[in-house]
């Protein structure tokens, strides 16, 4: 895997504030990262990685192969339906 190198500064995308407050609202623990992906996400004693990109926004090379190597569970949220729809899977319901 390429050994990742962060950026002079590293760009948080626009919509990770709004998507990481409804991770919250559903009780999901967020805490936001630079590497390898965007945030830790915990619930009921499991870890999940999250990357966010916007719109048409891709996956960098590092990306694709952490994804491509990666054994544990790891998601792309886009916006905020991507991330109720990954916070109710998780809780196995439709309710906040």
């Amino acid at each position: 895997m390429t050994r990742w190198k962060p950026p002079l500064k590293a760009k948080r995308d626009i919509a990770e504030p709004e998507i990481f407050d409804t991770l919250r609202r559903f009780g999901l623990s967020v805490v936001p990262t630079d590497k390898p992906l965007d945030a830790v996400v915990g619930y009921r004693g499991r870890t999940y990685l999250v990357e966010i990109k916007t719109g048409k926004a891709h996956l960098t090379a590092y990306q694709r192969e952490f994804f491509a190597a990666w054994p544990g569970h790891a998601v792309v949220l886009r916006n905020v339906e991507d991330a109720e729809k990954f916070a109710r899977d998780l809780r196995g319901s439709t309710e906040i």
